[in-house]
């Protein structure tokens, strides 16, 4: 599948064991957790050098966590 969003750095799942920053997309629909498949769920550079940039990701969709195997960055 395909989401179109805008990448950004917040807080997820603030309160709770798994409450740490992470890289996510921000879409007109929701938000979701990026995670690269096979990559550290903790900390990615390749994610981080995404943040502020729109894109089209490829990839899954599991629960709240959007699992990338591809993305194409969007140029204005």
């Amino acid at each position: 599948m395909k989401l179109r969003g805008r990448v950004i750095r917040r807080q997820y799942a603030p309160g709770s064991k798994s409450e740490h920053e992470a890289v996510m997309l921000q879409t007109t629909e929701a938000t979701y957790r990026l995670r690269r498949v096979g990559a550290n769920p903790f900390g990615d550079p390749q994610l981080d050098k995404l943040v502020g940039a729109e894109i089209i990701g490829e990839g899954n969709l599991h629960r709240d966590t959007f699992l990338l195997t591809g993305w194409q960055t969007i140029t204005g």
